[in-house]
């Protein structure tokens, strides 16, 4: 929680806040985010979109927080994307490698914006990561996504 109240919350908000913010190592979501009911189709891998309030009752300031629980031991090394939009899509795709993380990813009109977290010795699986998302845009049918603008960041 403190994480995502002190560095998370100066990033998102206030004059100069990013429109986006890829985070690993997220930890848990934030207490006072609220779970929204929307589904994801994902391939056995958690995703959830929450709701967070970072202004007040009066005026409130709301992102959305997609956030997968990877890491279910240590609930440490999770993956998250913070928005001011909310996702016209949520993409997920599986580890790359038998020792890789998921990469999580979502899109907002024709730009989709990923977050990974390669391996800890000099990111050996990224070439990997890169390669799955490259795969997963050459081999796509819907226009939607042909014509999608994306980018990987971890």
């Amino acid at each position: 929680e403190n994480k995502w109240n002190t560095h998370v919350r100066q990033l998102v908000t206030g004059s100069g806040a990013v429109d986006i913010l890829m985070v690993q190592e997220a930890g848990a979501v934030p207490a006072s985010a609220t779970l929204t009911e929307r589904e994801f189709s994902t391939p056995g891998i958690p995703m959830n979109e929450y709701i967070w309030n970072t202004g007040t009752n009066s005026r409130p300031q709301e992102l959305f927080i997609y956030f997968s629980r990877v890491d279910a031991f240590a609930n440490r090394v999770n993956l998250a994307i913070v928005s001011n939009r909310r996702a016209d899509e949520v993409i997920v795709l599986p580890p790359p490698t038998v020792v890789s993380r998921p990469i999580i990813g979502i899109r907002i009109g024709n730009d989709v914006f990923f977050s990974t977290h390669a391996l800890a010795n000099r990111g050996v699986d990224s070439g990997a990561i890169v390669n799955s998302v490259f795969e997963f845009f050459n081999r796509q049918t819907d226009p939607i996504r042909q014509a999608a603008n994306w980018m990987i960041a971890g």
